[in-house]
C-alpha cells in the first residue's frame, strides 16, 4: 500500500481523497496539510482523516508518508516538488505540473537527483473518451488514415471567476490564468493521448467587447502541427457556450469521420447512404481520478510508465506556453527549436 500525504485539500485534494477509496486499500491518505487551520480540521473530519499539518516542513519529515500529492496553487507546484523531493519524497502534482518549461525541468531534474517519481495528476487523459478515441485512431477504426482534425471547447463566462478558496484560479497574480492555462492544458493532454505528438503551435487570441475580465484569455484558436503533418484546429473560449455538436473533437479520415463529446461519439461513413450511428464509451470501472492514482502507484512501486509522468507533462505544457508566445508574437513557434528535445 502506498501511504500518500496530500497538501492542499481545497476541490482537487478532496476529489484524490475520495478517489483513493475507490483502489480497495491500494492507495493509503495517511495525513492532509493546509495552511487554513479551520478549513483543515473541517475537512479531516468529515472525510476521516486523523494526522494534520499546517506546515509542508513537518509533513515532509513524517516517515509514514512514502509520497505526497501537490493540490496547491501553481505558483506553489515548483517549491513543493523540489522540497518533496529533497525529502525522498514521491511525487503527484496536479496539473498544470509548473508555469513553465524550465520549472518543469527543474522539477524533473531535482526529483532524478534524489530518485524519486515525479508524476502528475492530468484526469483527462483516463477519461473513457480519451482511451477510447486512441484505440480509435491507432487502428483506423472508422476513419481509416487520418486526414484532419478540428477541437472546440468553451463555457461562458462574461465575468471570469471561480468562488470562494478556488478564486485564484483566475487571478494570474496568485497563478491563475485564463482559459488557455487552466484548461486548455487538460485538452492538449488529451489531444496528445489521442493523437500523437505535436511540432508547430500558431494561436491567436481575442476578446468579445462584452467580457469583464480581460486581464486574461478570452477566447483562444489557431492551428496545431502534429508530427504526422496531420493539421489541428483548436478553439477553446471561456465567453463563448460550447455544447452538443458545437463541441468536442472531430476525427475526419478516408474512410469517414467522427464527432466525439465525454458522452460518447457520432460514426459518418463516406458513403452517403449511410446514416451517423451514435456510440457510446466502455463504461469504465473506476472514475478517472482513481484511475491517475492508481497510475502513479504503478509507477512508484513497479516503475511501469503511465501516460502523466513528468516528462510526458512538460511536453504538453511546452504546448500551452508555445501558445501564449505565438499570441504574443504573431507566429508559429517550433517546439523543437524553442524548447530542443524534451
Amino acid at each position: 500500500m502506498l501511504r500518500l500525504g496530500v497538501i492542499g485539500v481545497g476541490w482537487a485534494g478532496q476529489r484524490q481523497i475520495r478517489a483513493a477509496a475507490e483502489l480497495a486499500g491500494r492507495i493509503e491518505i495517511t495525513a492532509i496539510a493546509d495552511d487554513d487551520s479551520e478549513h483543515l480540521c473541517a475537512t479531516a473530519s468529515a472525510l476521516g482523516i486523523e494526522t494534520l499539518y499546517s506546515r509542508l516542513e513537518d509533513m515532509l519529515a513524517d516517515s509514514q508518508i512514502d509520497a505526497v500529492s501537490i493540490c496547491t496553487p501553481h505558483t506553489l507546484h515548483r517549491p513543493m516538488a523540489v522540497a518533496a523531493a529533497k525529502a525522498g519524497k514521491h511525487i503527484l502534482v496536479e496539473k498544470p505540473m509548473a508555469l513553465t518549461v524550465a520549472d518543469a525541468t527543474h522539477m524533473i531534474n531535482v526529483a532524478q537527483q534524489n530518485s524519486v517519481k515525479l508524476y502528475v495528476a492530468e484526469n483527462w487523459v483516463y477519461s473513457p473518451m480519451t482511451a477510447h478515441l486512441r484505440g480509435i485512431v491507432a487502428r483506423g477504426l472508422h476513419i481509416g488514415e487520418l486526414i484532419a482534425a478540428a477541437y472546440a471547447w468553451g463555457f461562458r463566462a462574461e465575468r471570469y471567476a471561480y468562488p470562494g478558496r478556488r478564486a485564484w484560479l483566475g487571478q494570474p497574480e496568485r497563478g491563475g490564468a485564463g482559459t488557455w492555462m487552466l484548461h486548455g492544458i487538460h485538452s492538449i493532454a488529451r489531444l496528445r493521448h489521442i493523437l500523437g505528438e505535436m511540432s508547430v503551435v500558431y494561436l491567436r487570441e481575442h476578446h468579445a467587447s462584452q467580457f469583464a475580465t480581460p486581464d486574461v484569455e478570452g477566447t483562444v484558436s489557431g492551428l496545431l502541427t502534429l508530427e504526422s503533418g496531420v493539421h489541428l484546429s483548436i478553439l477553446h473560449s471561456c465567453e463563448l457556450e460550447l455544447k452538443g455538436p458545437l463541441a468536442g473533437l472531430w476525427l475526419h479520415g478516408s474512410e469517414g469521420s467522427i464527432h466525439a463529446d465525454e458522452d460518447g461519439y457520432t460514426v459518418f461513413g463516406n458513403a452517403s447512404n449511410e446514416l451517423p450511428a451514435r456510440q457510446a464509451y466502455p463504461a469504465p470501472s473506476l472514475s478517472d481520478y482513481a484511475l491517475e492514482l492508481a497510475a502513479f502507484a504503478d509507477y512508484v512501486e513497479d516503475e511501469k510508465l503511465g501516460p502523466t509522468t513528468g516528462a510526458s507533462e512538460r511536453r504538453t505544457l511546452s504546448i500551452v506556453q508555445a501558445g501564449y508566445e505565438s499570441i504574443e508574437s504573431g507566429k508559429p513557434i517550433d517546439l523543437e527549436q524553442r524548447f530542443g528535445a524534451l
